[in-house]
């Protein structure tokens, strides 16, 4: 049965039942098998690939990410972005990114570049209090490099102090050695490294990001953590200095996500990094899916 002829049946069916067993049908679908927003494409293509492996993703919110970075850089017609991943310790992340990538390039025709930062050694020694020092002890979540660099397929590893090796790496994107900044992770766990992250990214020009890049920040939720430490103190420092860059939460992801997404932790520590000034930054995204909101002669007969 096609969806159009189903969602007849199904309003027809709803139009002949009570109202309260329609809402509690509704309910129940929403609680047993959540659907995506049909508009929000990235949304409904994770719940594609869960279906279709019949569980959870690793690293969905990596995923989530590419695909909306991947929507506005065809809008842009920009045939490759960069993707950074701040923290890579083991590497399993970083692995995955690049398993994601390539879904972006079969799925768009856009290529990811994949790049990991991290110190090589864990977590460097707190240097301000905002760092959480008391809980994260230097030296934890070291990577074993030689292990991870056979095991990745064409992501670039960067080792070093983030702190010294951002602004380089922001100049090469910068010079178009790699393409417009268009994803980016953060998994750094303390303020001072991530607020050393975002505030190297103010170098770049305008146009050498998307206008709107997709931001995952891990260490949000739970102790140590709170709105004056870590990462979270990192975001309020960038933007109270930025006028024209600004990174914003997006409110209630989760609400517009299907399967086991909607239930998840990670939606609610999506962020979006804004560059107002972007010369593009109003292009048009190509979005399908948006209910019809015309006026019927039965308002119990919504799609």
């Amino acid at each position: 049965m096609s969806v159009s002829l189903l969602n007849r049946v199904s309003r027809k069916a709803a139009a002949a039942l009570p109202a309260g067993l329609v809402q509690l049908a509704v309910r129940v679908r929403e609680v047993v098998a959540p659907q995506p927003w049909p508009w929000d494409e990235a949304a409904v293509r994770l719940h594609r690939m869960e279906k279709r492996g019949r569980g959870p993703l690793p690293y969905p919110h990596y995923l989530y990410g590419l695909i909306a970075a991947a929507r506005t850089a065809r809008a842009l017609r920009t045939e490759a972005f960069t993707a950074l991943e701040f923290g890579v310790a083991g590497g399993n992340g970083l692995r995955a990114l690049e398993d994601h990538a390539d879904l972006i390039q079969h799925w768009y025709g856009i290529r990811v570049r994949v790049v990991g930062l991290d110190s090589g050694a864990g977590l460097l020694p707190a240097t301000d209090p905002r760092d959480c020092g008391f809980a994260l002890h230097s030296g934890a979540f070291a990577m074993d490099e030689t292990a991870l660099r056979a095991r990745l397929r064409h992501a670039e590893l960067v080792l070093g102090d983030v702190i010294h090796t951002t602004a380089p790496l922001m100049q090469r994107i910068d010079s178009g050695d790699l393409p417009p900044l268009g994803f980016v992770a953060h998994d750094l766990d303390v303020y001072t490294g991530t607020h050393a992250a975002l505030d190297a990214m103010t170098l770049l020009a305008p146009d050498r990001t998307l206008p709107r890049v997709p931001m995952y920040f891990d260490d949000l939720t739970g102790y140590p953590y709170t709105t004056e430490t870590g990462e979270r103190a990192a975001i309020s420092a960038f933007n109270a200095k930025n006028d024209t860059r600004r990174i914003g939460q997006v409110e209630n992801l989760e609400k517009t996500l299907g399967g086991s997404s909607r239930f998840a932790t990670w939606p609610r520590h999506i962020f979006v990094l804004h560059t107002f000034d972007h010369p593009h930054y109003n292009a048009p995204e190509p979005i399908t899916g948006l209910p019809d909101l015309s006026l019927r002669d039965n308002p119990r007969d919504w799609s």
